[in-house]
């Protein structure tokens, strides 16, 4: 269950799902800006956390520089740091000083040689590589699979008349759990069936 704990005066929600802890901003959020915060905008991807590190001693930190908007941080079964973590700020725009800035705050903590870069993550994912169903029949396993009343689903035909098929969500969270969901069973797509993240920034056809 949520508890709240203020930060420099700011107050978060911090609770776990599964194997994430997150501190969330309870401020009230601009619709126009949680919208682009929901969708990756300044997403930071921290790694080569100890394991023993804890969520509060990180949040203590990347709040140094900042309000944060969200910070998710990964953690095993006995509770201990997976070593990753993604963090947002209010403002997506201190990204690039947060990436150059944030490596020397956690030294200067003792938190260790933590590494910092731009996430990778998006609200996309692409299915490849489908073998075993036409395109109707994976809209309509797709729909019944996720329950995607949030997501939109795309084609692209590469050069080879393969198809890839787009699935944009609302929210990197939705296309997390979409994600896990399909790993499990995307080879009743076909046995070289692939689920993972889209980079790609060219265009997709819609259905």
């Amino acid at each position: 269950m949520p508890f709240l704990e203020l930060i420099n005066g700011v107050p978060y929600e911090f609770y776990q799902i599964n194997g994430s802890k997150y501190y969330k901003n309870y401020n009230e959020c601009p619709p126009q800006l949680k919208n682009k915060l929901e969708q990756c905008a300044g997403e930071i991807f921290i790694s080569a956390i100890p394991e023993h590190t804890t969520a509060d001693q990180m949040a203590a930190v990347a709040c140094l520089l900042g309000e944060m908007y969200i910070l998710r941080f990964k953690v095993n079964f006995a509770g201990l740091s997976r070593g990753f973590a993604y963090l947002q700020y209010m403002d997506p725009n201190l990204m690039n000083y947060a990436i150059d800035t944030l490596p020397h705050l956690f030294a200067a903590n003792r938190l260790g040689d933590i590494r910092v870069h731009r996430s990778r993550n998006t609200s996309n994912l692409v299915l490849r590589n489908v073998t075993d169903m036409n395109p109707d029949e994976v809209r309509i396993t797709l729909a019944e699979m996720c329950k995607y009343r949030e997501c939109n689903l795309r084609f692209l035909r590469d050069k080879d008349n393969t198809i890839e098929y787009q699935l944009v969500f609302g929210s990197n969270e939705d296309a997390v759990k979409a994600r896990r969901l399909l790993l499990g069973e995307v080879d009743i797509f076909g046995t070289s069936a692939t689920i993972g993240w889209d980079n790609y920034h060219g265009t997709y056809g819609s259905f």
